[in-house]
């Protein structure tokens, strides 16, 4: 196979180099607008069975007007206090807003103008500042969140009293002003990598156009596998600019690495002095395939994440996937048609030459000697350096805060600070418990009353809790009394649609917590309330009822449950899927088990590493929890290409030569080469630390740390170890074959 493709490469270098460029041509003309991509977008990140998307179909049937999975706060400030031009203002806003809203269908707004109960929670004390809600039924990380945010901003930019300053927070913002900086870090990863990539080209092959072809061709390929996203994205195949970032460090990564097998190969032929078409087929038929494995690996570890509920997981494994696969055919075709093209030229002003019989450099050389006289010895050594690292990372506990991600400078971390110092955080967070039974309504409105305010005392009892806003009390403990019965009123009055609903029977409790809403602390304190209202309901409502939680910590809550299950299902898939790949490859099963069993130390070992260092030594706090999965996936998958080029490097050697031998020419031989592969790999994904964005930062650091582990620990010391003690027989007859 990979004699024809190299023979068809020498024959019609420019039709393969001409279909790129057509091929990428075409998919710049049709990519999609961000229009277009918004009306397919989902409105939940998490199956429609899920509770908390139970939750919200309740809400919007029992509290239209309170109903959203987004809720988009404006905040609105004088220092010197509001003014009644600011007022009136506040006032001609609120009906833009609902104009819009009612036209599009888009959005439902409340404000201290059209609820006037709700001036206390809308209208700070000292009179300073001043909140508009505006409730959307999308959620608040989709391209159709993000226009509807900048459509509200610029509504309410339009007249804007001068010295009245204006914030956009709430899960709105957020949203917002993570798309502005996920766009920006992925403008910003791209320059930090290309220029990291050709720094280590530079220095590995001391040749510019050698160190130019990787990068143009691998630029090409990423080029086009970001398209082929942006369209699929018509399709359901939906990617972030932060997966955007990932794809684009993975694939240039992987791509590269890809390309420097081939050239360092293809130049080892050449400085036999055979001929260039022989070295130039020869070259890609001794790699191809172990190219090919190597990129499975990674490509099928990635598809497994189809397996994921969670929707960002599940869109990430296939386009991931895909777009690997797109950079794997550039590797084997566009490199390769680009490199023939230039001749002896690419490795100018160096002439090619083969390394010596021994090996490669001295360190490496030295490597492989010391492992083949002391198999055992470096086992242990390796196996004991990493117990520390591994133990630390089995025992990890995450972060699930999505507040903290946002740049300190952005208008929603603004509006947040703004908002604590004059509402309290616990306003601008709540999240609402809703009671759904038949004996929730009905009788007259005292008997309404008493089980409102029975269920909020069970609900303020609850440690963690700071306020409760029901019937009975419609603005909370310090309204409560006189003005609570004011706003209640006869037979229900003006708080009533927003407490209690008839059809569906229903009685709702607005929770404030002292605890951060994405914070361990507010998840158990939400658990434990909604435990204890399905305790007491069902005597305080005389029948069975069914409790439910909206907002944005019954929301996290429901994410970390799926995320979980994901995890370990993705777990299983990825190792059964690559041990089975790499045990095709290999043709040994316990050689299989212990190279599986290394890159999953090396992935424990970086899990405690990174969480060392971004909790202990920086001060950050835990690492998010999105880092396990992604971290898991790469470093277990793309850890393999290194072991699987080294095995297959000393299955060549065991040709001629015995165990001992074959690893020690096997580690000398391939020792430059994989070590600047795993350079390169650790400086792309590295280059995440660019971002300024927590997760990715985390992300970049850990697929740097893992990356460098695997290359100059693991694929030198513990794996020919390994074959040395487990594995030669099985691999020595594979190499024969």
């Amino acid at each position: 196979m990979f004699a024809s493709l190299g023979a068809s490469v020498c024959r019609r270098p420019w039709h393969w180099l001409i279909g790129w460029v057509v091929v990428a041509a075409v998919l710049w003309l049709s990519a999609p607008s961000r229009e277009r991509v918004a009306l397919v977008e989902p409105a939940s990140m998490i199956p429609a069975d899920e509770p908390y998307n139970v939750a919200t179909d309740l809400e919007r049937r029992a509290f239209p007007a309170l109903a959203s999975r987004t809720r988009t706060v404006l905040l609105f400030a004088r220092n010197t206090g509001l003014s009644a031009d600011d007022h009136a203002y506040l006032a001609a806003l609120t009906h833009k807003l609902e104009v819009a809203g009612e036209g599009g269908g888009a959005w439902r707004v409340q404000s201290p103008v059209t609820q006037p109960y709700l001036r206390p929670r809308l209208l700070s004390a000292d009179g300073q500042v001043a909140i508009i809600v505006v409730h959307t039924d999308v959620n608040y990380v989709t391209h159709r969140s993000i226009a509807y945010v900048e459509r509200i901003e610029s509504l309410a930019k339009a007249g804007l009293p001068d010295g009245l300053t204006f914030d956009v927070t709430g899960s709105g913002g957020l949203g917002r002003d993570l798309a502005a900086a996920s766009q920006a870090a992925l403008a910003r990863t791209t320059w930090v990598t290309v220029g990291a990539l050709l720094l280590i080209l530079a220095l590995v092959h001391r040749a510019p156009l050698a160190a130019v072809v990787p990068l143009l061709t691998v630029g090409t390929s990423v080029y086009v596998a970001l398209a082929a996203l942006d369209l699929l994205t018509l399709v359901g195949w939906g990617i972030s600019d932060t997966e955007k970032t990932f794809a684009v460090v993975l694939l240039f990564g992987s791509g590269v690495d890809f390309s420097l097998f081939w050239m360092s190969r293809y130049r080892e032929r050449l400085g036999t002095g055979g001929a260039r078409r022989e070295a130039f087929i020869e070259a890609l038929v001794a790699t191809g395939p172990a190219i090919a494995t190597s990129a499975a690996t990674t490509i099928f570890g990635f598809l497994m994440l189809l397996a994921a509920d969670l929707l960002p997981s599940h869109n990430a494994g296939r386009a991931l996937g895909l777009a690997l696969a797109i950079a794997l055919v550039a590797a084997v075709t566009l490199v390769p048609a680009v490199s023939w093209l230039l001749g002896r030229w690419l490795f100018w002003p160096r002439r090619a030459q083969a390394p010596p019989v021994e090996g490669g450099g001295g360190l490496w050389t030295s490597a492989g000697r010391w492992v083949s006289r002391h198999p055992v010895g470096v086992v242990v050594v390796v196996l004991l350096l990493l117990a520390g690292p591994v133990w630390s990372g089995l025992g990890i506990r995450y972060r699930y805060d999505a507040l903290g991600v946002v740049p300190t400078g952005s208008g929603s971390a603004r509006g947040r600070a703004l908002a604590e110092e004059h509402f309290g955080a616990s306003r601008l967070f709540s999240w609402s418990c809703l009671v759904e039974a038949p004996g929730a309504v009905g009788g007259d409105g005292q008997a309404e009353l008493e089980r409102a305010r029975t269920l909020a005392s069970v609900v303020r009892e609850v440690d963690g809790v700071t306020d409760v806003w029901s019937l009975a009390e419609p603005l909370g403990a310090r309204f409560a009394g006189s003005l609570a019965a004011a706003v209640v009123g006869s037979g229900g009055g003006s708080a009533r649609p927003y407490y209690v609903s008839d059809d569906p029977p229903c009685l709702r409790f607005e929770v404030m917590l002292g605890a951060e809403p994405f914070s361990e602390r507010a998840m158990q304190t939400c658990q434990r309330v909604l435990e204890q209202v399905a305790r007491r309901a069902e005597e305080v409502l005389g029948g069975p009822v069914q409790v439910h939680a909206t907002g944005l910590t019954p929301y996290i809550i429901n994410v970390r449950g799926v995320f979980d299950a994901d995890q370990r299902r993705v777990t299983v898939l990825v190792i059964a899927v690559i041990g089975l790949i790499v045990l095709g490859w290999v043709r040994d099963p316990a050689l299989t088990v212990c190279m599986v069993a290394a890159t999953l130390a090396v992935y424990a070992a970086t899990l405690g590493v990174t969480d060392w260092f971004f909790d202990d030594v920086l001060g950050a706090g835990r690492i998010d929890y999105k880092v396990r999965l992604f971290l898991f996936v790469v470093l277990v998958a793309v850890g393999q290409d290194y072991n699987i080029f080294v095995v297959s490097r000393i299955r060549q050697e065991r040709r001629l030569h015995p165990p001992g031998e074959a690893v020690r020419r096997a580690v000398g031989r391939t020792g430059s080469v994989i070590s600047s592969c795993g350079l390169i790999m650790a400086a792309t994904m590295g280059s995440l630390a660019a971002t300024g964005l927590p997760l990715l930062q985390q992300l970049g650091f850990g697929f740097a740390f893992g990356v460098l582990l695997d290359t100059f620990v693991v694929r030198p010391l513990l794996v020919p170890g390994l074959y040395l003690l487990v594995g030669r027989k099985g691999s020595a007859q594979a190499g024969k074959a």
